[in-house]
Protein backbone atom coordinates (compact mmCIF):
# COMPACT_ATOMS: atom_id res chain seq x y z
CA UNK A 1 0.00 0.00 0.00
CA UNK A 2 2.81 2.52 0.89
CA UNK A 3 4.18 1.50 -3.09
CA UNK A 4 0.90 2.84 -4.22
CA UNK A 5 0.62 6.23 -1.95
CA UNK A 6 4.55 6.93 -3.07
CA UNK A 7 3.04 6.75 -6.79
CA UNK A 8 0.70 8.71 -6.21
CA UNK A 9 2.35 11.57 -4.68
CA UNK A 10 4.50 11.31 -7.28
CA UNK A 11 1.67 11.55 -10.02
CA UNK A 12 0.40 14.82 -8.03
CA UNK A 13 4.10 15.99 -7.00
CA UNK A 14 3.62 19.49 -8.74
CA UNK A 15 -0.02 20.01 -7.47
CA UNK A 16 -0.46 22.32 -4.10
CA UNK A 17 -3.00 21.11 -1.51
CA UNK A 18 -6.36 20.91 -2.30
CA UNK A 19 -8.45 23.98 -1.54
CA UNK A 20 -11.52 23.59 0.08
CA UNK A 21 -14.37 24.38 -2.38
CA UNK A 22 -16.51 22.26 -4.55
CA UNK A 23 -15.15 20.61 -7.84
CA UNK A 24 -16.93 20.61 -11.23
CA UNK A 25 -19.56 18.03 -10.23
CA UNK A 26 -20.12 14.91 -7.69
CA UNK A 27 -18.67 12.83 -9.12
CA UNK A 28 -14.99 14.09 -9.21
CA UNK A 29 -16.17 15.32 -5.82
CA UNK A 30 -16.19 11.62 -5.01
CA UNK A 31 -13.07 10.77 -6.78
CA UNK A 32 -11.10 13.35 -5.42
CA UNK A 33 -12.09 12.64 -1.72
CA UNK A 34 -10.84 8.42 -2.62
CA UNK A 35 -7.54 10.21 -3.50
CA UNK A 36 -7.14 12.27 -0.77
CA UNK A 37 -7.66 8.99 1.79
CA UNK A 38 -5.27 7.06 -0.34
CA UNK A 39 -2.66 10.29 0.39
CA UNK A 40 -3.58 10.39 3.94
CA UNK A 41 -3.59 6.45 4.27
CA UNK A 42 -6.58 5.83 5.22
CA UNK A 43 -6.70 2.53 3.13
CA UNK A 44 -9.84 0.98 4.29
CA UNK A 45 -12.39 4.67 3.97
CA UNK A 46 -10.51 4.74 0.42
CA UNK A 47 -11.37 0.81 -0.87
CA UNK A 48 -15.06 1.94 0.80
CA UNK A 49 -15.26 5.03 -0.88
CA UNK A 50 -14.16 3.79 -3.99
CA UNK A 51 -16.67 1.56 -3.47
CA UNK A 52 -19.29 4.10 -3.42
CA UNK A 53 -18.13 5.11 -6.49
CA UNK A 54 -18.32 2.66 -8.87
CA UNK A 55 -21.62 1.77 -7.24
CA UNK A 56 -23.20 5.44 -8.05
CA UNK A 57 -21.14 5.54 -11.26
CA UNK A 58 -20.77 1.86 -13.01
CA UNK A 59 -18.84 3.08 -15.96
CA UNK A 60 -16.24 4.99 -14.48
CA UNK A 61 -13.27 3.56 -15.61
CA UNK A 62 -10.46 5.16 -13.26
CA UNK A 63 -12.76 4.26 -9.86
CA UNK A 64 -12.04 0.47 -11.23
CA UNK A 65 -8.87 1.30 -11.80
CA UNK A 66 -8.55 2.39 -7.82
CA UNK A 67 -10.45 -0.24 -6.64
CA UNK A 68 -8.88 -2.98 -8.32
CA UNK A 69 -5.62 -1.65 -7.62
CA UNK A 70 -6.65 -0.62 -3.53
CA UNK A 71 -7.71 -4.50 -3.36
CA UNK A 72 -4.95 -5.62 -4.73
CA UNK A 73 -2.59 -3.45 -2.66
CA UNK A 74 -3.95 -5.63 0.44
CA UNK A 75 -2.34 -8.82 -0.51
CA UNK A 76 1.14 -7.40 -2.86
CA UNK A 77 3.31 -4.40 -2.74
CA UNK A 78 1.75 -2.29 -5.75
CA UNK A 79 5.16 -0.49 -7.96
CA UNK A 80 2.47 2.06 -9.41
CA UNK A 81 -0.89 2.95 -9.73
CA UNK A 82 -2.82 1.02 -12.50
CA UNK A 83 -0.60 -2.37 -11.72
CA UNK A 84 -3.67 -4.59 -13.25
CA UNK A 85 -3.39 -2.81 -16.76
CA UNK A 86 -1.63 -3.98 -19.62
CA UNK A 87 -1.53 -1.64 -22.04
CA UNK A 88 0.78 1.46 -21.52
CA UNK A 89 -1.24 3.82 -23.11
CA UNK A 90 -4.43 3.55 -20.39
CA UNK A 91 -1.94 3.81 -17.82
CA UNK A 92 -0.65 6.93 -18.87
CA UNK A 93 -4.12 8.28 -19.69
CA UNK A 94 -5.16 7.56 -16.20
CA UNK A 95 -1.87 9.01 -14.50
CA UNK A 96 -2.75 12.20 -16.54
CA UNK A 97 -6.43 12.11 -16.15
CA UNK A 98 -5.76 12.29 -11.98
CA UNK A 99 -3.45 15.25 -12.21
CA UNK A 100 -5.37 17.16 -14.40
CA UNK A 101 -8.66 16.88 -11.95
CA UNK A 102 -6.42 16.97 -8.88
CA UNK A 103 -4.62 20.21 -10.27
CA UNK A 104 -7.73 21.97 -11.39
CA UNK A 105 -9.44 21.57 -7.74
CA UNK A 106 -5.89 22.28 -5.92
CA UNK A 107 -5.54 25.49 -7.74
CA UNK A 108 -8.15 27.87 -7.96
CA UNK A 109 -6.66 30.52 -9.27
CA UNK A 110 -9.40 31.25 -11.85
CA UNK A 111 -12.07 31.83 -9.33
CA UNK A 112 -12.51 35.35 -8.29
CA UNK A 113 -10.41 36.28 -11.75
CA UNK A 114 -11.45 36.96 -15.27
CA UNK A 115 -10.40 35.11 -18.50
CA UNK A 116 -8.81 37.31 -20.65
CA UNK A 117 -10.18 36.51 -23.83
CA UNK A 118 -13.94 37.30 -23.23
CA UNK A 119 -13.85 41.25 -22.79
CA UNK A 120 -17.82 42.05 -23.55
CA UNK A 121 -20.64 39.73 -24.13
CA UNK A 122 -23.50 40.85 -26.16
CA UNK A 123 -26.72 41.88 -23.57
CA UNK A 124 -28.81 39.41 -25.68
CA UNK A 125 -25.64 36.41 -25.00
CA UNK A 126 -26.18 35.23 -21.32
CA UNK A 127 -23.45 32.71 -21.57
CA UNK A 128 -20.16 31.95 -22.71
CA UNK A 129 -18.48 28.47 -23.02
CA UNK A 130 -14.84 28.26 -22.32
CA UNK A 131 -12.06 25.40 -23.27
CA UNK A 132 -8.99 25.32 -21.79
CA UNK A 133 -7.34 22.47 -23.57
CA UNK A 134 -3.72 22.33 -21.66
CA UNK A 135 -6.00 21.91 -18.23
CA UNK A 136 -8.82 19.67 -20.06
CA UNK A 137 -11.42 22.12 -18.71
CA UNK A 138 -15.05 23.53 -20.22
CA UNK A 139 -15.85 26.79 -18.33
CA UNK A 140 -19.47 28.30 -18.16
CA UNK A 141 -19.46 32.02 -17.64
CA UNK A 142 -22.77 33.86 -17.18
CA UNK A 143 -22.67 37.45 -18.58
CA UNK A 144 -23.62 40.02 -15.50
CA UNK A 145 -23.30 43.11 -17.76
CA UNK A 146 -19.93 44.99 -15.89
CA UNK A 147 -18.83 41.27 -14.96
CA UNK A 148 -18.63 37.32 -15.90
CA UNK A 149 -19.44 34.84 -13.58
CA UNK A 150 -18.54 31.68 -13.23
CA UNK A 151 -21.18 29.48 -12.74
CA UNK A 152 -19.71 25.44 -13.43
CA UNK A 153 -16.55 23.65 -14.90
CA UNK A 154 -16.52 20.07 -16.29
CA UNK A 155 -13.97 17.95 -17.26
CA UNK A 156 -12.98 17.62 -20.71
CA UNK A 157 -11.71 14.95 -23.36
CA UNK A 158 -9.70 16.51 -26.41
CA UNK A 159 -8.23 15.27 -29.77
CA UNK A 160 -6.35 12.75 -29.61
CA UNK A 161 -3.17 14.47 -31.38
CA UNK A 162 -3.48 17.46 -29.31
CA UNK A 163 -4.92 20.96 -30.42
CA UNK A 164 -3.79 23.31 -33.43
CA UNK A 165 -6.34 21.63 -35.55
CA UNK A 166 -5.07 22.50 -39.29
CA UNK A 167 -6.16 20.03 -42.09
CA UNK A 168 -8.82 17.56 -42.34
CA UNK A 169 -7.78 14.07 -40.19
CA UNK A 170 -5.28 15.21 -38.22
CA UNK A 171 -7.41 14.38 -34.80
CA UNK A 172 -6.68 17.64 -33.17
CA UNK A 173 -8.98 19.84 -31.36
CA UNK A 174 -9.50 23.53 -33.26
CA UNK A 175 -7.96 26.59 -31.36
CA UNK A 176 -10.58 29.86 -32.27
CA UNK A 177 -13.57 31.39 -31.71
CA UNK A 178 -16.65 29.49 -32.80
CA UNK A 179 -20.80 29.65 -32.07
CA UNK A 180 -22.87 26.76 -31.07
CA UNK A 181 -25.15 26.51 -34.06
CA UNK A 182 -27.56 23.66 -33.67
CA UNK A 183 -28.35 20.60 -31.45
CA UNK A 184 -28.73 16.90 -32.08
CA UNK A 185 -30.38 14.95 -29.68
CA UNK A 186 -28.63 11.65 -28.58
CA UNK A 187 -31.59 9.36 -29.47
CA UNK A 188 -30.78 10.60 -33.22
CA UNK A 189 -26.59 9.71 -33.20
CA UNK A 190 -24.50 6.77 -32.56
CA UNK A 191 -23.57 5.82 -29.09
CA UNK A 192 -20.84 7.21 -29.11
CA UNK A 193 -21.78 10.79 -28.94
CA UNK A 194 -23.79 10.01 -25.35
CA UNK A 195 -26.70 12.25 -24.63
CA UNK A 196 -26.20 14.26 -27.63
CA UNK A 197 -23.99 17.05 -29.48
CA UNK A 198 -24.01 20.62 -30.19
CA UNK A 199 -21.65 21.35 -33.58
CA UNK A 200 -19.52 24.61 -33.51
CA UNK A 201 -18.81 26.42 -36.15
CA UNK A 202 -15.20 25.19 -37.14
CA UNK A 203 -14.20 26.16 -39.60
CA UNK A 204 -14.74 30.13 -39.07
CA UNK A 205 -13.46 32.88 -41.26
CA UNK A 206 -10.00 33.20 -39.51
CA UNK A 207 -9.43 29.91 -40.01
CA UNK A 208 -10.29 29.69 -43.67
CA UNK A 209 -8.17 32.47 -44.27
CA UNK A 210 -5.31 30.68 -42.82
CA UNK A 211 -5.89 27.74 -45.13
CA UNK A 212 -7.38 25.42 -42.17
CA UNK A 213 -9.88 22.86 -43.37
CA UNK A 214 -11.82 19.61 -41.80
CA UNK A 215 -15.56 20.23 -40.24
CA UNK A 216 -17.81 18.08 -37.90
CA UNK A 217 -16.32 19.72 -34.76
CA UNK A 218 -18.70 18.98 -31.96
CA UNK A 219 -19.13 19.60 -28.17
CA UNK A 220 -20.82 16.04 -27.06
CA UNK A 221 -21.14 13.23 -24.27
CA UNK A 222 -20.09 10.10 -23.70
CA UNK A 223 -20.70 6.21 -24.87
CA UNK A 224 -23.04 4.07 -22.76
CA UNK A 225 -19.73 1.70 -22.21
CA UNK A 226 -17.76 4.76 -19.67
CA UNK A 227 -18.64 7.58 -17.45
CA UNK A 228 -15.93 9.65 -19.41
CA UNK A 229 -13.10 9.11 -22.58
CA UNK A 230 -9.51 9.55 -21.39
CA UNK A 231 -8.15 13.11 -21.75
CA UNK A 232 -6.99 13.00 -25.07
CA UNK A 233 -9.29 10.48 -27.62
CA UNK A 234 -11.59 12.01 -29.76
CA UNK A 235 -11.03 13.00 -33.36
CA UNK A 236 -10.84 16.57 -32.77
CA UNK A 237 -14.88 17.22 -30.73
CA UNK A 238 -14.64 18.55 -27.13
CA UNK A 239 -16.16 15.43 -24.80
CA UNK A 240 -17.60 15.82 -21.85
CA UNK A 241 -19.42 13.30 -19.41
CA UNK A 242 -23.20 12.15 -19.93
CA UNK A 243 -24.40 13.52 -17.04
CA UNK A 244 -21.94 17.09 -17.54
CA UNK A 245 -23.52 17.01 -21.31
CA UNK A 246 -27.26 17.44 -19.19
CA UNK A 247 -25.91 19.98 -17.10
CA UNK A 248 -24.07 21.72 -19.71
CA UNK A 249 -27.04 22.06 -22.54
CA UNK A 250 -28.93 24.40 -20.36
CA UNK A 251 -26.20 26.93 -21.22
CA UNK A 252 -25.54 26.40 -25.13
CA UNK A 253 -28.21 27.67 -27.41
CA UNK A 254 -28.09 27.26 -30.71
CA UNK A 255 -31.04 30.44 -31.50
CA UNK A 256 -28.06 32.90 -29.57
CA UNK A 257 -25.10 31.41 -31.13
CA UNK A 258 -23.55 30.72 -28.42
CA UNK A 259 -19.93 31.83 -28.04
CA UNK A 260 -17.10 28.84 -27.37
CA UNK A 261 -13.69 30.53 -26.93
CA UNK A 262 -10.94 27.04 -27.73
CA UNK A 263 -7.50 28.20 -26.01
CA UNK A 264 -4.57 26.58 -25.37
CA UNK A 265 -4.34 27.86 -21.57
CA UNK A 266 -6.65 30.32 -20.22
CA UNK A 267 -4.99 33.64 -19.18
CA UNK A 268 -6.79 35.01 -16.34
CA UNK A 269 -6.53 38.59 -14.97
CA UNK A 270 -8.52 40.77 -12.07
CA UNK A 271 -11.58 42.73 -12.61
CA UNK A 272 -9.32 46.04 -12.84
CA UNK A 273 -7.40 44.64 -15.53
CA UNK A 274 -10.80 43.23 -17.76
CA UNK A 275 -12.18 46.54 -17.16
CA UNK A 276 -8.68 48.26 -18.73
CA UNK A 277 -8.74 45.84 -21.51
CA UNK A 278 -12.79 46.34 -22.28
CA UNK A 279 -12.43 50.59 -22.19
CA UNK A 280 -9.36 50.20 -24.44
CA UNK A 281 -11.78 48.18 -26.84
CA UNK A 282 -14.06 50.80 -26.58
CA UNK A 283 -11.98 53.64 -27.11
CA UNK A 284 -10.73 51.49 -30.30
CA UNK A 285 -13.84 51.11 -31.80
CA UNK A 286 -15.32 54.68 -30.99
CA UNK A 287 -12.07 56.12 -33.04
CA UNK A 288 -12.57 53.52 -36.06
CA UNK A 289 -16.05 54.87 -36.23
CA UNK A 290 -15.68 58.58 -35.36
CA UNK A 291 -12.71 58.49 -38.50
CA UNK A 292 -15.10 56.46 -40.91
CA UNK A 293 -17.93 59.00 -39.98
CA UNK A 294 -15.16 61.90 -40.39
CA UNK A 295 -15.24 61.81 -44.91
CA UNK A 296 -11.79 62.20 -44.04
CA UNK A 297 -10.09 59.11 -45.96
CA UNK A 298 -6.72 59.41 -45.15
CA UNK A 299 -7.87 59.19 -41.02
CA UNK A 300 -9.90 55.97 -41.85
CA UNK A 301 -7.35 54.47 -43.70
CA UNK A 302 -4.90 53.70 -41.15
CA UNK A 303 -7.28 51.93 -38.87
CA UNK A 304 -6.54 49.51 -41.84
CA UNK A 305 -3.53 47.36 -42.25
CA UNK A 306 -1.56 47.78 -45.57
CA UNK A 307 -0.07 44.27 -45.43
CA UNK A 308 -2.51 42.21 -44.45
CA UNK A 309 -5.35 43.20 -44.95
CA UNK A 310 -8.55 40.90 -46.11
CA UNK A 311 -11.94 43.07 -46.22
CA UNK A 312 -14.77 41.35 -48.50
CA UNK A 313 -12.51 39.55 -49.82
CA UNK A 314 -10.13 42.88 -51.31
CA UNK A 315 -6.71 43.44 -50.22
CA UNK A 316 -5.52 46.98 -49.13
CA UNK A 317 -5.07 47.91 -52.45
CA UNK A 318 -8.15 47.59 -54.31
CA UNK A 319 -10.07 48.61 -50.43
CA UNK A 320 -8.13 51.59 -50.22
CA UNK A 321 -9.54 52.58 -54.12
CA UNK A 322 -13.12 51.10 -53.85
CA UNK A 323 -13.53 52.99 -50.40
CA UNK A 324 -11.96 56.23 -51.68
CA UNK A 325 -14.43 55.82 -55.03
CA UNK A 326 -17.54 55.55 -52.75
CA UNK A 327 -16.64 58.24 -49.83
CA UNK A 328 -15.99 60.73 -52.29
CA UNK A 329 -20.11 61.21 -53.06
CA UNK A 330 -21.04 60.75 -49.21
CA UNK A 331 -22.04 63.68 -47.87
CA UNK A 332 -22.63 62.08 -44.80
CA UNK A 333 -21.84 59.22 -42.78
CA UNK A 334 -23.69 57.64 -39.54
CA UNK A 335 -22.40 54.21 -37.68
CA UNK A 336 -23.70 52.62 -34.75
CA UNK A 337 -23.65 49.23 -33.27
CA UNK A 338 -25.78 46.94 -31.06
CA UNK A 339 -25.09 43.26 -29.80
CA UNK A 340 -20.85 43.66 -29.23
CA UNK A 341 -19.17 40.88 -28.58
CA UNK A 342 -15.31 41.29 -28.37
CA UNK A 343 -13.01 38.34 -27.62
CA UNK A 344 -8.79 38.56 -26.99
CA UNK A 345 -8.29 35.66 -29.80
CA UNK A 346 -6.81 32.40 -28.74
CA UNK A 347 -3.06 31.18 -29.94
CA UNK A 348 -2.45 34.75 -31.70
CA UNK A 349 -0.61 37.06 -30.42
CA UNK A 350 -2.24 40.25 -30.52
CA UNK A 351 -5.39 39.79 -32.22
CA UNK A 352 -9.00 40.48 -31.38
CA UNK A 353 -12.17 40.03 -32.60
CA UNK A 354 -14.91 42.06 -32.40
CA UNK A 355 -18.19 40.86 -33.89
CA UNK A 356 -21.60 42.96 -33.73
CA UNK A 357 -24.56 44.29 -35.48
CA UNK A 358 -23.89 47.62 -37.51
CA UNK A 359 -25.90 49.97 -38.78
CA UNK A 360 -25.08 52.30 -41.67
CA UNK A 361 -26.39 55.38 -42.96
CA UNK A 362 -25.71 58.09 -45.38
CA UNK A 363 -26.94 60.17 -47.72
CA UNK A 364 -27.35 57.58 -50.98
CA UNK A 365 -27.47 54.42 -48.55
CA UNK A 366 -28.24 52.72 -46.02
CA UNK A 367 -27.75 49.07 -44.46
CA UNK A 368 -28.09 46.74 -41.45
CA UNK A 369 -25.97 43.82 -40.53
CA UNK A 370 -23.68 41.48 -39.06
CA UNK A 371 -19.94 42.28 -39.19
CA UNK A 372 -17.06 40.56 -37.72
CA UNK A 373 -13.41 42.86 -37.81
CA UNK A 374 -10.33 41.14 -36.75
CA UNK A 375 -7.44 43.56 -35.05
CA UNK A 376 -4.12 43.01 -34.85
CA UNK A 377 -1.75 44.98 -32.36
CA UNK A 378 1.42 45.61 -34.05
CA UNK A 379 4.46 47.93 -32.13
CA UNK A 380 1.68 48.78 -30.01
CA UNK A 381 -0.93 49.73 -32.99
CA UNK A 382 -3.94 47.99 -33.80
CA UNK A 383 -5.04 47.77 -37.01
CA UNK A 384 -7.66 45.99 -38.73
CA UNK A 385 -6.35 42.94 -40.47
CA UNK A 386 -9.68 41.37 -41.67
CA UNK A 387 -13.01 42.57 -42.31
CA UNK A 388 -16.66 40.92 -43.20
CA UNK A 389 -20.13 40.36 -42.09
CA UNK A 390 -20.44 37.70 -39.82
CA UNK A 391 -21.22 34.21 -41.08
CA UNK A 392 -23.03 31.86 -39.18
CA UNK A 393 -22.33 28.37 -40.62
CA UNK A 394 -24.79 25.49 -40.11
CA UNK A 395 -22.75 22.50 -40.29
CA UNK A 396 -24.22 19.26 -41.61
CA UNK A 397 -21.36 17.17 -41.33
CA UNK A 398 -21.25 14.17 -38.79
CA UNK A 399 -18.48 14.44 -36.13
CA UNK A 400 -15.74 11.12 -37.04
CA UNK A 401 -14.71 10.77 -33.56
Amino acid sequence: MKLIVSFLLAVLACAPALAERAPGSLYEQSLLETIREIQNLNHELALEGTRDLIRQYPHSRLGHMLYADLLLAKAEPLTHIGSGIVADRAKRDFHYEIRQRWQHDASPAHLGMYPENILFLADEQPYAILVDLEHSRVYVFRNAGDRLELEADYFTTIGLKGYGKQHEGDQKTPIGIYHVTRFIDGDELPDLYGAGAFPISYPNAWDRRLGRTGSGIWIHGTPSYTYNRSPWASDGCIVVSNPDFRHVDRYLSPDLNTPVIVAESVNWIDHTQWQARRRDALDLMARWLDDWQSLDHGRYRRHYSPTELDAYGRDFARWDAHKLWVNQRKTFIRVDYSGLNVFDYPGEDGLMLMQFEQHYRSNNFDADGPKEIYWRRDAGRWQIVYENGRRLARPAALATN
